[in-house]
């Protein structure tokens, strides 16, 4: 509703348009032909494309119209005494109209803005710098409507070095915001103690079987399907070696030199709630992750967006040439080419993470925004820029 509402909005001048119409029907035409009908739609429209100010004015004006219109025509005929009394009961129902849609637009804002601090408190904004790392995040929802989703994301620097996991839990609402938040707060817990994204993917597969049993609705059909996607990462505190485990989850992509290429995580393991199903399946893998490179890990509302013809974004053919070194721009790239490729309709969240490692010593080509956080910015310039881009993910 909202986003037809909105389409609506971008024609204020319709009414305008058929007040006139029908000023020209009252005036010009014989007096069989009226303009009471269009003076009734012109209120209505005015009551869903503008303020309840410029409604009221819209029915003032077209009462007007039809009363000047019986006037001079002697006001002698009864229909013009019906046409005047049907265009006051239009325009008194576009004022309602009105009033209830102000009604309804402030209600919506408080819910919005309810949603949206419990999203900032399940999942908060990640540090924007983590051991030698940037790490930069984004998440968008697919309309403008107050939706819970369930795409997630955390970061924690751990004993093993840098950890971080990106996901996607299956449904909406408030059953994905509580498997949400006991995702996280198992990662954030585990990560520290695992040794291992094997033995860390299994505490979490736990946690989603747990977020099932104790909040689930079991009278809905897709409470026994319930599962999340999800990838692991973990980057040695040198920052040099990556391994990686996907659960089902989209590869993630390293950028290097402008050239964006997705990293073969072998044979992925069941999602997360399922890995019961084929145990011992898939497992970590590990490369290099060489200086300059940035990983950029994504959720299927990135690789699953289509355009009108139905095919599937590619970013390794679509992001060319991919900002390298500096997360925040790399999103900001992705971003803009995903909605030029659906040409702004998009019918699914999307979260995304990206990483780069920050030169400290000056002695390799360091990340640009990693520099400014460092040495330009400041902690209040980071702090900022973070707030403006990291939304609350679900």
């Amino acid at each position: 509703m909202d986003e037809r509402h909105s389409r609506i909005q971008q024609y204020p001048w319709l009414a305008p348009v058929l007040l006139a119409g029908a000023a020209g029907l009252e005036l010009l035409t014989p007096e069989i032909v009226n303009g009471a009908a269009l003076v009734a739609v012109a209120g209505m429209v005015a009551a869903i494309t503008s303020t309840f100010r410029n409604t009221l004015l819209i029915v003032t004006i077209g009462v007007a119209i039809i009363v000047v219109a019986a006037v001079l025509s002697g006001f002698t005929d009864f229909e013009k005494g019906v046409q005047i009394a049907e265009v006051l009961i239009a325009g008194a129902l576009a004022l309602a109209v009105r009033r209830m849609l102000d009604r309804q637009s402030v209600s919506f804002s408080l819910v919005r803005s309810t949603v949206e601090i419990l999203q900032r408190a399940v999942l908060p904004p990640l540090p924007t710098i983590v051991g030698p790392m940037v790490v930069a995040c984004r998440y968008e929802a697919a309309s403008a409507e107050a939706r819970i989703g369930g795409d997630l994301y955390a970061v924690e620097e751990t004993p093993f070095g840098l950890r971080l996991l990106i996901a996607d839990v299956r449904g909406r609402g408030l059953g994905a915001v509580s498997s949400v938040s006991i995702i996280v707060g198992a990662f954030r817990e585990r990560a520290q103690s695992e040794r291992d994204l094997a033995g860390l993917a299994e505490r979490l597969d736990r946690a989603v079987a747990r977020s099932l049993e104790q909040y689930a609705d079991p009278f809905a059909a897709e409470a026994a399907e319930a599962f999340a996607t999800a990838l692991l990462v973990e980057i040695d505190r040198p920052g040099t070696t990556m391994r990686v485990l996907s659960c089902g989850h989209p590869a993630p992509y390293l950028v290097r030199d402008g050239e964006l290429c997705q990293l073969d995580t072998g044979e992925a393991t069941p999602p997360l709630g399922m890995l019961d199903l084929a145990p011992g399946t898939g497992g970590p893998r590990s490369c290099d992750f060489p200086t300059g490179t940035t990983l950029l890990c994504v959720t299927d509302g990135v690789t699953e967006a289509r355009n009108a013809a139905g095919t599937f974004y590619d970013p390794c053919q679509e992001l060319r040439p991919a900002p390298d070194g500096d997360p925040e721009r790399l999103i900001d790239a992705l971003f803009a080419s995903v909605s030029r490729w659906v040409e702004g309709e998009r019918d699914d969240d999307m979260a995304v993470v990206a990483v780069s490692r920050v030169d400290v010593d000056g002695r390799e080509s360091a990340p640009s925004y990693g520099e400014r956080l460092l040495r330009g910015g400041g902690p209040g310039a980071a702090g900022t820029r973070g707030g403006e881009r990291d939304g609350p993910s679900g």
